[in-house]
């Protein structure tokens, strides 16, 4: 009798160790199917980078007017040197946030069509502001911390940039 004990209980050990082994194995798997997706950090990291893109091109198109628009040509140059300015604030928080979001931002922004090739108008420019302010003022609405007041203050001062400067 005790050799069937024995043998039942070296059946109930090996068994043990199967189940153990396969619960084991469906652990795996299911800690490998749940992707968490990306980071806190990364999402906003991603949600800045537009912005950047946002403030390196009005540093541009106002850098553009100074000698188109001759009486603005002062609040343009301070304009330009706001926005750079901006663009390597929001940059440096990037690189804080994420490195790999970071890389991207020297690349061109994914665009459906081909921009107009046509010289920046004072109208059009405080048009963009106006469109830069908004979409800043978007993201810092969805964004805490640091992040937020950053960006809230980048919508203010484009604002103020539009209203003041170029008025």
């Amino acid at each position: 009798m005790s050799r069937v004990t024995t043998l039942d209980r070296r059946t109930v050990l090996r068994g043990g160790l199967v189940v153990g082994v396969a619960v084991a194995g469906v652990g795996a798997v299911s800690v490998s199917g749940c992707s968490t997706g990306p980071s806190e950090e990364t999402i906003t990291a991603e949600r800045l980078t537009p912005l950047v893109r946002s403030a390196l091109a009005d540093e541009k198109s106002a850098r553009a007017l100074v000698t188109a628009e001759a009486g603005y040509a002062a609040a343009l140059t301070v304009v330009a040197d706001q926005r750079a300015e901006h663009a390597r604030a929001l940059r440096e928080e990037i690189i804080r946030l994420d490195q790999d979001v970071a890389t991207t931002l020297d690349e061109p922004a994914p665009s459906t069509s081909p921009a107009p090739a046509t010289p920046p108008t004072l109208v059009g420019f405080r048009t963009d502001l106006e469109r830069s302010s908004g979409e800043a003022r978007d993201v810092a609405i969805s964004l805490s911390g640091y992040p937020a007041g950053l960006v809230g203050s980048v919508a203010a001062a484009v604002t103020s940039m539009r209203e003041v400067q170029l008025a």
